[in-house]
């Protein structure tokens, strides 16, 4: 049973949607709209809501005059949505709307059909979106019990899983109906979405040798055609093909090589991760298996198949960071990165591909923790990353805030000024180690979309064409701004900002006291590096701009198309509004710029 009114969940959607407007400028609705007292009509018609702290006018609208309930912040954006409603006021009165498709339609008003017919469908995606939160809800309540052993447990693989089980209920800080899992509907959800940690066995394919590549020797573990009731002599001829049982379902649907078999055994028993198409052998957690899947996230246009591309480019960042990091003393010790060597494809096919991803021995004895993980609510009600602080710092939140801000700039601020490198290690793929006695390290995978400046880069690795060639023309950028949109939206927004605000929601001197050790590190670690002789110009240009670039998520990848925005990557679409921390004076702070609803995003303890 569900416990918490479902109808919260679509007013909590709203307001991150509308929130994510404002801070994307949709329809110029902050650009051309203004702080101002509400007239006595637009007053009358909130009157069954709490009175606002301010009010947003918006003019300009076909419609009539719309005033936005709103807060003033300097958090990713001039200014927030405290709520799910507005007023729309036109000549003869002034009326009270809310909800996700009021909202939507209206910001569509005037656009062409394209653009209306995009508002139609993200409706549906922010209504599968609360959907799920509610779904989220129901499984937090009947599994919270069983995260307590997050650093406890005495298997390190079921660390892992629980701490990604933490991290799904947490929605993801910016785009607003993240927890929409498109594709999914209740049914899979319980079977294959980490917030019910199900179990599930795979399903196998027998495809022709020649009609597929496979990098390496499979794991010991690899099924034989026999284990899937298949003729043992087809061992010689065809190979063992995993596939997810969401995209098994369909595969009517997909073109298979020519010469394959279905199996008609499962195999394999798997736990899903936080990125759901990643499971986990429950006999061999060291070895993760990516798989396609056909479901969306982070918006309509991203669905969650696997270019072959992808896997080329994914062990080159493996290897020229493992190179990086046995080369520089500075980063030396400071990172691991998973061995992501064996993968396969058939020809170019985004359906038939997978990627065994290898954990190192060295870490079976660490706790490992994906950014994702630190502000979800554990069942005390305290933040994981507070277990933490009391588990390595002896309580001193403080102490654990610096040696996280060093690792993350030292090795990201590093890579980008030293050797051209951007990682868009966001906060699923950014995992902490952490071992008692230890300092905090960082484990990497899953960087096939990073951006890299080859002439930089080429300066300090001479041998870069022995890595091989890079297979998506976008990773390698032509100039200097494209590493610091990266660095910006991933490691200081979202691995950095967006942990502070989590962590420090609900204590105004703690969030003081944390942006300013967020300054001095940065501060820090560029003046060291300037000291090595590094230029750190192209990072002091970033920080101390008037405004911060931010990701426009929806802009790109849900109500505007390609055609009208110029986006050549829906996942690295730039506008550059947000409020730069780095100018505020020691001692201040972020204003806290959320509603009780918006502040604890995912939280359900």
């Amino acid at each position: 049973m569900i416990w918490l009114d479902r109808d919260a969940d679509h007013a909590y959607i709203t307001q991150r949607i509308i929130d994510c407007c404002l801070r994307e400028n949709l329809r110029g609705i902050v650009s051309t709209g203004r702080e101002t007292i509400a007239p006595p009509l637009v007053k009358h018609a909130w009157r069954t809501r709490s009175e606002p702290p301010a009010w947003w006018r918006i003019a300009h609208w076909p419609g009539g005059i719309l005033w936005l309930p709103i807060r003033q912040s300097d958090y990713m954006q001039p200014v927030n949505a405290l709520g799910d409603a507005w007023i729309r006021q036109t000549a003869q009165d002034a009326q009270l709307e809310y909800g996700a498709e009021r909202w939507l339609t209206l910001l569509a008003e005037g656009l062409d059909e394209e653009t209306q017919a995009l508002h139609r469908r993200y409706v549906d995606e922010a209504i599968l979106a609360a959907d799920h939160r509610a779904l989220a809800r129901e499984a937090y309540q009947h599994h919270a019990r069983h995260l307590a052993q997050v650093l406890d447990h005495p298997e390190w693989g079921e660390r892992l899983l629980r701490a990604d089980q933490v991290a799904s209920y947490r929605d993801h800080p910016f785009y607003p109906t993240a927890r929409a899992k498109t594709g999914l509907d209740e049914t899979a959800m319980r079977a294959y979405a980490p917030e019910f940690n199900p179990s599930f066995e795979l399903h196998w394919l027998a495809v022709p040798r020649e009609q597929i590549t496979v990098s390496t020797y499979a794991p010991a573990f690899w099924p034989r055609m026999d284990d899937l009731g298949l003729d043992p002599s087809l061992d010689d001829t065809h190979v063992a093909w995993p596939v997810h049982p969401m995209t098994w379902s369909r595969l009517h649907e997909l073109a298979l090589p020519a010469g394959s078999l279905c199996s008609p055994k499962t195999y394999l028993r798997v736990r899903p991760t936080l990125s759901v198409r990643t499971v986990i052998p429950i006999e061999h957690p060291r070895h993760h298996l990516k798989l396609p899947l056909l479901m969306y996230t982070l918006g309509a246009l991203s669905l969650r198949m696997m270019k072959p591309s992808s896997l080329y480019d994914g062990l080159w960042f493996q290897r020229v960071l493992t190179d990086i990091g046995s080369r520089d003393v500075h980063l030396r010790d400071r990172y691991l990165h998973v061995d992501e060597s064996h993968y396969g494809h058939a020809a170019d096919s985004k359906h038939l591909s997978y990627l065994v991803r290898v954990y190192p021995t060295s870490i079976e004895q660490d706790c490992l923790i994906p950014v994702a993980a630190l502000c979800g609510t554990m069942p005390d009600g305290r933040a994981l990353a507070a277990h933490l602080v009391d588990r390595y710092h002896d309580g001193d939140t403080l102490a654990w805030w610096r040696e996280y801000l060093d690792l993350l700039c030292n090795i990201h601020l590093r890579l980008w000024l030293v050797y051209g490198i951007a990682l868009e290690a966001n906060q699923q793929n950014a995992v902490l180690i952490y071992r008692t006695g230890s300092p905090l390290r960082l484990l990497m995978k899953d960087n096939d979309a990073g951006r890299v400046w080859a002439p930089r880069l080429r300066t300090q690795l001479p041998d870069l064409d022995g890595f091989g060639p890079l297979h998506n023309e976008r990773i390698l950028v032509q100039e200097e701004t494209a590493l610091g949109q990266m660095f910006c939206t991933i490691t200081l927004q979202l691995n950095l900002l967006a942990v502070l605000e989590g962590l420090a929601a609900d204590d105004e001197p703690l969030r003081g006291t944390m942006y300013d050790a967020l300054r001095q590190s940065l501060t820090q670690t560029l003046q060291n590096l300037q000291q090595q002789g590094v230029d750190t110009g192209p990072a002091h240009t970033l920080l101390s701009a008037p405004k911060l670039p931010v990701k426009y998520l929806l802009s790109a990848g849900s109500l505007l198309s390609k055609q009208t925005t110029g986006a050549t990557d829906i996942q690295k679409f730039y506008g550059t509004s947000a409020p730069n921390f780095m100018l505020a004076p020691e001692g201040t702070h972020t204003t806290i710029a959320h509603s009780n609803l918006a502040q604890h995003a995912g939280d359900f303890g």
